[in-house]
């Protein structure tokens, strides 16, 4: 299948951009002293599981995380670290129980998080949308909330959601199948901006497509039709959601990707290409078995990019039985570097070992030996941490990693520059 795009908008290809955010002198890949104290935000806010991690236009840092056994929470710090009081209550935004998997910040400063809502009625996708202060729009949907049934389906992880230029929503997620030798399938929901379905897409808001066991990526064009990307394909739909059967050469005009996720995770490059990051096993599992982290790059044509280094790389060390370098997060530097973020576990029969990973690449796709050792950065800072879940590029090089540290979040700067 033809894969043809570009991006016209920088700063639409990672995560966030930071403005006006305090640094500090220093190596590139060491810890930035002048955020949180000496490079770490260590707070007391229980994490279960980090979800997304999302950088304001005025450089405040949004972290969507699910608390052990509580509703979802959205907590904001400031550019220096601090738990941003001003935001929700005390820093914290509680969301509708079930809702809160993916995040997405629209033009005027709203915050969208969507996320599976099951009840006796069934399995919904729901979407709730806070104001710019962490407060509730209860204009949006039904008295602050958007439902779509899953037509009694049972969802998989790997929900991406997408905010439009004209403030409409698109989510997708993957399903399971129907049965036995039946295909994985993709459902897709586009609500308007006041939080109901729109009924011009699909069937009611609504539409259900073979493809993929999840969803990586989303990406707008400027023709109205939209990309869905899983692993190294890439689908093209009709703005009414009807499944072409070429990827059109239409610029992109908004993206979303999949921040973290379990086994892989993708992300748009500045010139149109697309960066496919995996866990690379070589053994069977539970075997001894070895595993890295391997990016690659898709051209157009949809194969791996030759001109691409295409590494395979652990984030310390040169790996062997019983290591494994996992990756959870890639993004995109403004000048176009690649970020990688994960951990890296040695298993042993005195107890297993994690440490945190961070990597930088080069546009072409080679470690950037001026970052950290050889383009590599691994600690065990804070202590108690299991590596890095989320990351995010400021305008300035830095990088904002989110992570869990004896069950509580913690924020961690390094300096890209």
């Amino acid at each position: 299948m033809k894969m043809f795009f570009r991006l016209v908008l920088s700063g639409l290809i990672f995560t966030a951009s930071i403005l006006g955010a305090g640094s500090a002198f220093g190596q590139a890949g060491t810890l930035d002293k002048s955020f949180g104290s000496g490079g770490t935000a260590v707070t007391n806010i229980a994490a279960g599981v980090i979800d997304a991690t999302e950088l304001q236009s005025d450089g405040k840092i949004l972290v969507l995380l699910e608390p052990p056994n509580a509703a979802n929470e959205l907590i904001r710090f400031t550019t220096t670290g601090a738990l941003d009081t001003t935001f929700g209550t005390n820093g914290a935004a509680s969301l509708a129980t079930g809702i809160g998997v993916a995040m997405t910040l629209q033009a005027n400063g709203q915050i969208v998080v969507m996320g599976i809502v099951s009840n006796s009625s069934g399995n919904f996708l729901g979407g709730e949308r806070l104001n710019a202060n962490g407060t509730e729009d209860i204009t949006f949907g039904d008295n602050g909330v958007a439902l779509q049934s899953l037509e009694n389906r049972a969802p998989l992880e790997g929900d991406v959601i997408l905010a439009e230029p004209n403030g409409d929503i698109l989510a997708a997620l993957g399903l399971d199948p129907t049965g036995r030798r039946e295909p994985a399938q993709v459902f897709f929901a586009r609500f308007l901006s006041t939080g109901v379905p729109d009924n011009s897409f699909g069937s009611s808001g609504v539409v259900i497509a073979n493809g993929a066991a999840s969803v990586t990526a989303l990406a707008l064009l400027s023709n109205g039709d939209f990309l869905d990307v899983f692993g190294s394909t890439v689908v093209e739909f009709s703005a009414n959601g009807t499944q072409l059967s070429t990827v059109s050469a239409a610029s992109v005009v908004a993206s979303s990707g999949s921040n973290s996720s379990q086994f892989s995770t993708n992300v748009f490059q500045s010139n149109g290409d697309f960066l496919y990051a995996s866990d690379d096993f070589v053994g069977e599992e539970s075997r001894g078995h070895n595993c890295s982290v391997l990016v690659q790059r898709f051209t157009e044509a949809g194969v791996a990019d030759s001109s691409f280094a295409n590494p395979s790389f652990h984030f310390v060390g040169a790996g062997g039985p019983d290591i494994e370098a996992l990756v959870n997060a890639i993004t995109v530097a403004p000048n176009g570097d690649v970020v990688v973020a994960g951990q890296q576990t040695t298993f042993a029969r005195s107890g297993d070992t994690t440490v945190n990973g961070l990597a930088r690449l080069t546009p072409s796709g080679a470690l950037d030996t001026t970052f950290g050792s050889g383009g590599l950065v691994s600690n065990s800072t804070p202590a108690g941490s299991a590596g890095f879940s989320n990351a995010a590029v400021q305008s300035n090089g830095n990088i904002v990693v989110a992570g869990i540290a004896n069950g509580e979040l913690f924020l961690s700067r390094y300096l890209g520059n």
